[in-house]
């Protein structure tokens, strides 16, 4: 059975450009849907920064590990550095859907993702609600 992977795509780029260019490498992964418009505005940790932001849904049979891998590579492909102070490109697992509501990642809940404006603005506008757990 097919597993739906919510993603949140960043750029701190100046265009939007980065965000296609991952779009078309998830792809290559499987399904994927753009769940909202593409967004620009600042960053919720940091105003002074300005990023392109973007909600998919990508369905795929491979568990969570291979996935993080695969975004990983997109990532290093597309030029991310982790010290860098430009985000190139970000690809953040939110939550995965098999046969019910979506469920948070743990990860992401740990990050405080789901706490952040451009996310919680992405999911509304999507119209998606996220449980923190199966038993929530």
């Amino acid at each position: 059975m097919p597993t739906h992977w919510l993603l949140l795509l960043g750029s701190t780029l100046a265009d939007d450009g980065r965000l296609r260019q991952a779009l078309a490498a998830l792809a290559e992964l499987g399904s994927v849907r753009l769940l909202a418009p593409l967004q620009h505005g600042p960053g919720s940790r940091d105003p002074q920064r300005r990023y392109f932001n973007a909600l998919v849904e990508l369905v795929r049979s491979d568990g969570r590990d291979a996935l993080v891998t695969s975004l990983k590579d997109i990532e290093q492909r597309l030029g991310r550095r982790r010290d860098d102070r430009e985000v190139a490109i970000d690809i953040d697992l939110l939550a995965v859907r098999s046969d019910g509501p979506w469920l948070a990642d743990a990860h992401a809940l740990a990050k405080g993702e789901f706490a952040q404006a451009h996310t919680r603005a992405l999911l509304h506008h999507a119209g998606l609600a996220i449980q923190a757990t199966r038993d929530a």
